[in-house]
């Protein structure tokens, strides 16, 4: 037992009659707060868009990529075309704002050290074998990689979490840190392997 308590704590089930419907409603009503939460919608939105390939977006295009999963709605920027269903996260108008965003897919960008990301080791190594044009025997089609998370550090579907192989936030030493940016890849490149 803790010090610390809820004032008020938060309970949905019938405490005299305890059925397992109650657990059900509970469940729902707590995911259904999550989901709702005014912070989700950025949340994910800056999320998605560093695991696709800009460690540190504008506020401009985490705003525009949380007002289409709140709106369910995503519009390109001459109106031409419309993304979504219109529903609450929806995630087909979220991925058109973060794939289709002037941020994305501006060349101008591309000059500016600060936007991107770095490559993840198991990314490197696909890139690598994709260069080389690997091809596999023709009597065994599939790939086998084995004990590259000993070697560099990653390997594909063997997350140490949920929230992969590194933080959101992380900000390596050096230039990066000491211009209040991150780089989350780059976390990885701290461990026993590099």
């Amino acid at each position: 037992i803790t010090k610390y308590s809820f004032r008020n704590p938060p309970h949905f089930m019938n405490f005299l009659h305890q059925y397992a419907i109650n657990a059900h409603y509970e469940t729902d009503a707590v995911l259904d707060h999550y989901m709702h939460h005014q912070n989700t919608a950025p949340f994910l939105a800056k999320i998605l868009i560093q695991r696709f390939g800009i460690s540190n977006p504008s506020p401009r295009y985490v705003k525009e990529v949380a007002t289409s999963f709140k709106t369910g709605l995503y519009k390109s920027t001459g109106g031409e075309f419309e993304y979504g269903s219109g529903d609450y996260g929806d995630l087909g108008a979220t991925v058109a704002a973060i794939l289709l965003d002037r941020e994305a897919r501006s060349i101008v960008l591309d000059a500016d050290p600060s936007y991107g990301s770095f490559r993840e080791p198991l990314l490197k190594l696909v890139a690598y074998m994709r260069a080389m044009e690997f091809q596999p025997f023709p009597r065994s089609p599939e790939i086998q990689i084995e004990n590259v998370d000993t070697r560099i550090g990653q390997m594909a579907h063997e997350m140490p979490s949920v929230f992969s192989f590194f933080m959101p936030d992380y900000a390596a030493f050096g230039p990066v840190r000491s211009a209040s940016l991150v780089s989350p890849e780059a976390q990885i490149y701290i461990t026993r392997f590099f």
